[in-house]
């Protein structure tokens, strides 16, 4: 278990989420070498030029971590696969292809970033809204957003039906929402539904238990938040593992 920030310590790096005290750890070349050939196989591009940012990023998540739960995987192959592949392997789907400069996306109940943080970094002329309603998360990913160099990247404390109250700005106007890993879809489409502008899209993460009551339900939410349902994108991150599923809907009006 992580250490907790406020049991006592002489170490400045607990309770800090300043990168100076979590500095980049870097991959080993096997590793890096294997992310880029992952990349390549599921049509991802421009992976090679991010190295020194995802190192940056690996090394704070790393760093943070141990006095902040933000995630399970540390070591450094579980990151690259299960954080990073992961988030980007949508990059490839038409829907992100053509995502207007300016217009925002929300990445929400972010949690550790993900699929936030890389997606801000593969798209740097997009701004990113990492929510999520824990302050501690909040916190770290304001700093991590930072290291992303995407300067309109920024993360902001609220649930996502709070955006009437606490994000005016992003009320019916963003673009894409994405979401990995936090509840039921019919649920991440109604708090999905306060965020997006007409023909904007939602893109939850899920596995392959998806098909079946949690597929039926959120087709049944569809009709009451005038969403439709346009496809289920399956992506292998490696040979042998079970699918991933990113299913993906629009917003009608």
């Amino acid at each position: 278990m992580p250490k907790r920030a406020d049991q006592p310590t002489d170490d400045p790096a607990f309770g800090s989420f300043d990168p100076a005290l979590h500095p980049p750890i870097a991959f080993s070349d096997a590793d890096w070498t294997w992310f880029v050939d992952r990349c390549t196989a599921l049509n991802i591009p421009n992976a090679p030029t991010h190295r020194l940012a995802l190192e940056a990023l690996y090394g704070h998540l790393f760093g943070v971590n141990r006095w902040l739960n933000l995630t399970k995987l540390t070591e450094p192959r579980d990151y690259l696969k299960l954080h990073i592949l992961d988030s980007i392997s949508i990059v490839g789907d038409s829907r992100l292809r053509h995502m207007a400069e300016g217009t925002p996306c929300v990445d929400l109940g972010s949690g550790g970033g993900y699929p936030g943080l890389p997606l801000a970094l593969w798209y740097p002329r997009i701004p990113w809204v990492l929510v999520d309603a824990r302050q501690k998360k909040v916190e770290f990913l304001k700093v991590a957003c930072e290291l992303t160099g995407n300067e309109q990247a920024s993360a902001r404390h609220m649930r996502g039906s709070e955006v009437v109250i606490k994000a005016l700005d992003l009320r019916r106007r963003c673009q894409l929402v994405t979401c990995r890993a936090m509840g039921q879809a019919a649920e991440i489409l109604s708090e999905a539904a306060h965020f997006l502008q007409k023909s904007g899209h939602l893109i939850i993460y899920k596995g392959p238990a998806f098909a079946g009551e949690e597929k039926a339900a959120a087709a049944k939410a569809c009709e009451n938040l005038d969403f439709r349902f346009i496809s289920e994108r399956k992506v292998v991150l490696e040979e042998g593992d079970p699918e991933r599923v990113m299913v993906i809907y629009q917003r009608i009006h």
